[in-house]
């Protein structure tokens, strides 16, 4: 059911009682004010009755005080006279006040002139007394009759007005019986008209609600379905995962982890990542920050450092590369962290043997190259022996022998400078990467003169780094060699060695060497490929582990390894190495005593 309509029905549910109240309050005030006006209509007849007889008690008053006076001659008798005289006018006031009906208030009126009339006659006769017997006899007699005129004119007064308050009264019983009767009708109408209506919306109310149970249901069973597929994939991939809370403590363990920890899920659940999960520099032995507390840290997907390793709970050392990743709920908080992790400890090995391998070409390399540059003195040597030994000329001989022993010592040069090169220890040592470029320039100088092209040095820079001086030679090889490989007669190779600051992170000082060259270049084709093992274009000469071991090298130096190319006539290619002065922790291991597993140079 759309939102809209639920409140419409419920604001009809709510506001149709209210609605109901209203009107039968309506309804119940009108009645009560009728019967309220019918009441007060019955109270102002008694009032009127009321004043009525007190005003008949006045006159009779009167009346009575006259006739004692005029039969008793005795002033006392006109003392009842004199006060209901005082109290007649502000009853007749009264009663004008109370009476409103035309007819009344015109009886009312003739009552009063007829009484003003009988007490001025009254009075006269009072003022004219003493009078004979049969005279006052005769005045008596009148003052009793128009008494009696005036005491029926007051009885049909308040028979007309008690005539009105029995109609009223009637009205008042009609009124109320009526009220009743519609205040009655009313509520039935109304509450049966409710109870349909709100039978009708609890009905639509009742079959959205049990849609929506359905519907919950249906995705309740739904995600249920999904938690346990989910679940059994999540335990039945080859890789380990554990799940933590966002404390850091483990709430989920597939099997590939309870291998790989030692530990089994129910005995990890709710203990810490760190007890269950150490990790540690393969090189420095120095603890890891957890990829957990990483996540918590930075909120985002982080990957561990390379050569990790994970200690399990029996001690075993396992390489390991994970990752982890925050598990957020659907407001985008973070409710926990999921850790994933492989056992890499046989890519290690054969990465080591790759390592291996390149050394022994690199050894080969090195070989052909002695050999070459040795053979040429090798070959005058032999010449000139020969020559000696068939010559008779003493002069001539020891000229003989001393061209002889300046091909000796060429040979020994190149001797001594090919093992210089290569014999380097794997120490780490503070040295001077512009006089490693110098120094491999120098080794290059001869093949690069054949080849025809032209070789570049220029340094600016003389800080030290932090590293194996042999390793970075061996990396340098490896790019002046594919250089020389790449350029043709009358091509340039430009080496230098600058100070320069990390572009990843400014505060990070070191230096920069760029071996740039104008030969082919690499093709766009093949540009992402280069560093990947075995990847080569020298199908016959070359093994596609040069550059993935440069790589190797350079970022274990705690550096980083770039190169841009255009596959352009005179455009070439450019590899940018940069290395930090501190080194990089597999030098800092190296300088705790600490050999390395995989060593690319030869001892």
């Amino acid at each position: 059911m759309e939102s809209r309509l639920y409140n419409r029905l419920l604001f009809r549910l709510f506001a149709l009682p209210v609605a109901a109240l209203a009107f039968l309050a309506l309804i119940l005030g009108y009645g009560l004010q009728r019967v309220e006006e019918s009441a007060s209509a019955v109270d102002r007849a008694d009032v009127v009755l009321l004043h009525v007889n007190r005003l008949t008690k006045l006159i009779l008053d009167e009346e009575t005080g006259l006739r004692g006076f005029l039969l008793t001659r005795n002033p006392v008798f006109l003392e009842p006279l004199h006060s209901a005289d005082l109290q007649i006018e502000p009853e007749f006031d009264t009663l004008f006040n109370l009476v409103h009906r035309p007819e009344l208030v015109e009886r009312l009126r003739h009552l009063q002139q007829s009484h003003k009339q009988w007490e001025l006659e009254a009075y006269h006769e009072i003022d004219a007394f003493p009078q004979d017997t049969a005279t006052l006899e005769q005045h008596l007699l009148q003052r009793k009759q128009d008494m009696d005129i005036l005491r029926a004119q007051m009885d049909d007064f308040q028979n007309i007005v008690t005539g009105r308050r029995a109609v009223r009264s009637a009205e008042n019983i009609l009124v109320n019986r009526n009220a009743r009767i519609i205040l009655v009708l009313a509520v039935a109408l109304i509450a049966g008209l409710l109870a349909w209506e709100i039978r009708r919306i609890f009905r639509i109310l009742t079959s959205a609600f049990n849609q929506q149970i359905r519907e919950i249901r249906q995705r309740v069973d739904e995600s249920y379905a999904r938690e346990q597929w989910l679940n059994t994939t999540i335990r039945s991939i080859g890789d380990a995962v554990i799940a933590c809370d966002t404390d850091g403590n483990i709430v989920f363990m597939n099997f590939i982890a309870e291998k790989l920890t030692g530990w089994k899920e129910s005995e990890a659940h709710a203990r810490s990542l760190h007890e269950v999960f150490p990790i540690f520099n393969e090189d420095t032995r120095a603890a890891v920050e957890n990829p957990v507390d990483k996540v918590r840290r930075l909120g985002t997907v982080v990957g561990l450092a390379n050569h990790t390793f994970l200690v399990s709970k029996n001690g075993t050392e396992i390489c390991i590369d994970d990752s982890g990743a925050p598990i957020r709920d659907s407001s985008g908080k973070m409710i926990g962290v999921v850790l994933v992790f492989r056992d890499i400890t046989e890519r290690r090995m054969s990465e080591g043997a790759l390592m291996r391998a390149e050394k022994l070409a690199a050894a080969g390399r090195l070989a052909a190259s002695v050999a070459h540059e040795v053979n040429n003195p090798l070959e005058g040597l032999t010449n000139l022996v020969y020559i000696a030994r068939r010559s008779d000329e003493l002069n001539e001989i020891r000229h003989l022998l001393f061209q002889a022993e300046n091909e000796l010592n060429r040979i020994a040069h190149i001797t001594r400078q090919s093992l210089g090169f290569y014999r380097e220890t794997s120490i780490a040592t503070h040295f001077s990467p512009a006089a490693v470029v110098h120094e491999v320039s120098d080794f290059y100088a001869g093949r690069a003169a054949v080849l025809g092209v032209t070789l570049l040095v220029n340094t600016t820079t003389e800080r030290e780094v932090l590293g194996a001086a042999g390793e970075l030679r061996q990396v340098l090889s490896n790019l002046l060699a594919n250089g020389l490989d790449a350029c043709s007669k009358g091509d340039t190779i430009r080496l230098e060695a600058n100070s320069a600051t990390d572009p990843r992170d400014p505060t990070r000082l070191g230096v920069r060497i760029t071996v740039a060259d104008t030969g082919l270049g690499i093709a766009p084709e093949h540009i992402d490929s280069i560093f990947e093992p075995f990847f080569t274009t020298k199908k016959d000469t070359g093994t596609g582990l040069g550059l993935w071991v440069s790589r190797e090298l350079v970022e274990k130096h705690g550096g980083r390894l770039r190169v841009r190319s255009r596959n352009l006539p005179k455009c070439g290619t450019v590899f940018s190495i940069f290395l930090p002065i501190q080194g990089g922790p597999g030098a800092l291991a190296k300088l705790n005593g600490h050999q390395p597993q995989n060593n690319l140079t030869a001892s």
